[in-house]
């Protein structure tokens, strides 16, 4: 894509909360129809009849098909849970174009490659969604932290800086709240630790952030999943320390102790969680290493036990 070149569509693929939100955003702020969502014939009319609401009003979002869209979009956010990364990026293979951009505001760090690997493009600008505080649930979302978006390369995507530049030039018009990290991978880190830590913790206890609030075993836990990323990424050269690790530790003692996090949810409501994403890829890169990872390993066996269980 030339530096010229504005990003004036945009391609949403996933309708869960963070697709809600920056679907909501987005909408009122660009030409009509340049911003949907991607889906199958089958959901695409699921959704259209479902009503949305977000924050409490009514939310008016755009639905179509890969076989309906007639233009290639300039941008492509992929906001999907992890197990349904794959089926649903075959499902848009043809759509997407050389120019396309894709930005993924999934939880992890494998998302990016895997979005490489299917849709066979280069230009992708790695991407953490933090601070926002989104939940949807029966076509309603709520939250009262939109938070931002930390964008930048990473050092393989550091030879197309036009890329970047036009994701900012596009967050800049639209008012998207967003941060340049030039160390956009030490970033991704610094959550997927914060993830591997709280979010499968608080699936295996099935409870709420009040549990690792205070001290005892789920909260020892917690600690201990993170640490063990904290070791890896030492392996890895991705750069995470101690400081890190107290920070993002901090980050989860503010978390709304009522709240809980999307694994929990996905256990009460029997879906297929994302841990393959978390210990799952902690264990296949500690076994590079020859690193033990025994806290990882037991929540992913506990995870794994209760899926089966559904």
């Amino acid at each position: 894509m030339p530096e010229t070149t504005k990003i004036q569509s945009v391609a949403i693929l996933g309708r869960g909360a963070l697709g809600v939100m920056y679907g909501d955003f987005l909408t009122p702020r660009m030409p009509e129809g340049s911003v949907y969502f991607l889906a199958d014939d089958k959901r695409c009319t699921r959704y259209r009849e479902q009503s949305l609401t977000a924050n409490g009003r009514p939310c008016s979002l755009l639905f179509e098909s890969p076989e309906e869209v007639n233009k290639v979009p300039d941008l492509l956010i992929v906001a999907l849970k992890g197990p349904a990364l794959k089926s649903a990026l075959q499902g848009i293979k043809g759509l997407i174009s050389e120019n396309t951009i894709v930005i993924s505001v999934m939880n992890g760090i494998s998302s990016e490659d895997i979005i490489e690997e299917e849709l066979g493009t280069h230009r992708i600008v790695h991407c953490v969604a933090q601070r926002m505080d989104a939940l949807f649930q029966n076509g309603m979302l709520t939250y009262k932290n939109f938070g931002e978006l930390v964008i930048g390369l990473s050092p393989e995507h550091k030879d197309i800086p036009e890329v970047l530049d036009a994701v900012v030039d596009f967050f800049n018009r639209t008012e998207m709240p967003y941060v340049v990290d030039e160390n956009i991978l030490h970033r991704m880190w610094c959550k997927w630790m914060l993830n591997v830590g709280v979010n499968q913790t608080l699936a295996v206890y099935n409870d709420v952030f009040r549990r690792v609030h205070q001290e005892g075993e789920a909260r020892e836990t917690l600690k201990a999943a993170m640490r063990e990323v904290l070791t890896l990424s030492q392996k890895e050269g991705t750069g995470l320390t101690e400081q890190d690790f107290r920070d993002y530790l901090q980050i989860i003692d503010e978390l709304n102790p009522d709240g809980m996090p999307s694994m929990r949810q996905d256990r009460l409501a029997k879906r297929p969680t994302e841990v393959d994403f978390f210990a799952g890829t902690v264990i296949q890169k500690a076994e590079k290493h020859a690193l033990p990872v025994p806290v990882n390993r037991k929540l992913y066996d506990e995870i794994k036990s209760f899926e089966a269980r559904y």
